[in-house]
Order: C-alpha cells, then sequence, then structure tokens
C-alpha cells in the first residue's frame, strides 16, 4: 500500500513540476480592432477601449513607452466614456 501511495505521490510531483506556465503573445489583430489611440505625447498615452481588458492593452502602451525614450509604462488611470468605452491613461516613466 505505502508503494502505490508514493508511486501516486511521484507521479503528481513530476507532473506538477512538468507543467510549465507559457509567455502567450498578445492578439494583435483583437487589440487593433477594438482599441484606438485618443491622445498620446512622449510623456504619456491615452487609449480608448471597449470589450477588451485593460491587462490587453497595457503590452501596446509598454511598446509605446519603450519606443518614446525606452521608457516604462504606469497605468494612470481608467475612466468610463460614451457608450461604456473606457479610456485608460498609460504614463511613460
Amino acid at each position: 500500500m505505502k508503494k502505490i501511495i508514493c508511486c501516486m505521490f511521484f507521479i503528481a510531483f513530476v507532473s506538477a513540476c512538468s507543467n510549465t506556465a507559457k509567455y502567450q503573445e498578445p492578439e494583435y489583430n483583437y487589440i487593433a480592432e477594438h482599441v484606438r489611440v485618443v491622445e498620446k505625447a512622449s510623456s504619456h498615452v491615452v487609449y480608448e477601449y471597449t470589450n477588451i481588458r485593460v491587462d490587453e492593452v497595457a503590452p501596446v502602451a509598454a511598446i509605446y513607452c519603450n519606443d518614446h525614450g525606452r521608457r516604462q509604462a504606469s497605468l494612470y488611470n481608467i475612466i468610463t466614456w460614451k457608450n461604456n468605452r473606457r479610456r485608460a491613461t498609460f504614463v511613460c516613466k
């Protein structure tokens, strides 16, 4: 009985170790259909979006800030706009 329990524990341990989380590339075509730039400057960028989450917009803001001075994008605020659209402001630091 101990051998069976030890064997089951070992199998569970090996399967847990082999399950590695991989980075998934964002769906840029989907993002392009649902997001538009409202305002941009070297210090910040404002995106308006719908039917998408802000964490899906964040990589695009990170690319923008990296291209404008190799800085990092930080979420400043999110406001609800007309027709339930949201506007997210990212500051380049």
